[in-house]
């Protein structure tokens, strides 16, 4: 019998910083193979799967995909080429969830870990955007969302808007699980703007031939009110994703995903500057002790 073949790449967040880009980005690479669904949850959550609600008291949409058996959850990577040096889980939640770094380590004890970071204000905006445009969150003014979120009780992580923004206490655990030779951790600024940096960076940390040049990024995920719903939820259904991503080459589908999203996702309005300005002053302690931590240039995040 073949030998089982275990996740050693962890994409581990945070929610709303470019994961789904920057997986199907990596996804590209002959030797990268992330598995589908890109967020299978299970070092997260295990047996008991996905219980958090909506802000409607509805399942949440997770509930139909994270993975809850072991079984299952190699079965996920059972069809990376053998040429794949990596096999990659990018499950959001890993970030946030107590615990799970310790869990990745003993899962995998070689993996590596790559963490995208956004300017937790602009992350929060993008999360609330994101849950209206899945009907998770019925509070259509992102003020009245922002206060509705301590009276919550475990909602959806999507719903906790001001919790998931709080990365240095969320990150310490894996620096001090695999040590930061083998973490990295980007910001979601760069791959918007400077995706070959970015690319570099990445293949760098991975032990990559750096010559490969990036493949051209297409921004996944898009938040947006749909024009049709019908067409929106047919491009989250796991079984329509898992299709196209083994009918297409993996650029040609993250191109094609991205005109659908074009053309039938409504651009949200800028933030509120009354809520920038309240979040930013609540995470600017945050901020100083992630930039100390990380080495990394945040002043853009202090405004």
């Amino acid at each position: 019998m073949p030998t089982e073949r275990r996740p050693n790449l962890f994409l581990v967040g945070a929610q709303k910083s470019g994961t789904t880009t920057l997986a199907t980005l990596l996804s590209c690479h002959p030797q990268v193979f992330f598995c589908s669904p890109k967020e299978p949850g299970f070092l997260a959550f295990g047996e008991r799967g996905y219980p958090f609600p909506t802000g409607r008291g509805e399942p949440a949409a997770a509930s139909d995909w994270v993975v809850q058996e072991e079984s299952s959850y190699l079965q996920l990577f059972a069809r990376a080429p053998e040429a794949a040096s990596y096999l990659g889980d990018a499950s959001t939640w890993y970030l946030s969830e107590p615990g799970t770094a310790e869990r990745i380590q003993a899962f995998s004890p070689d993996a590596r870990i790559i963490v995208i970071l956004r300017h937790p204000a602009e992350r929060a905006y993008s999360a609330w955007s994101h849950a209206r445009r899945d009907g998770e969150e019925p509070l259509a003014d992102f003020a009245d969302a922002l206060a509705a979120e301590t009276a919550r009780q475990s909602p959806s992580h999507l719903l906790r808007y001001r919790a998931m923004g709080r990365y240095a206490s969320q990150l310490r655990p894996y620096l001090e699980t695999f040590g930061r030779e083998r973490v990295l951790v980007l910001r979601y600024e760069d791959l918007r703007d400077s995706v070959d940096a970015l690319w570099l960076q990445c293949l760098l940390f991975l032990e990559l031939d750096p010559s490969l040049p990036a493949p051209k990024a297409y921004r996944q995920n898009r938040s947006g009110m749909p024009r049709s719903r019908q067409v929106q939820r047919l491009l989250k259904h796991e079984g329509f994703k898992s299709t196209m991503k083994r009918l297409l080459p993996t650029p040609l589908a993250a191109w094609s995903k991205a005109q659908v999203d074009r053309l039938n996702l409504e651009r949200f309005p800028p933030m509120p500057p009354a809520a920038r300005e309240l979040l930013v002053a609540d995470y600017r302690e945050e901020v100083r002790e992630l930039e100390a931590m990380t080495g990394l240039d945040l002043s853009a995040w202090q405004r």
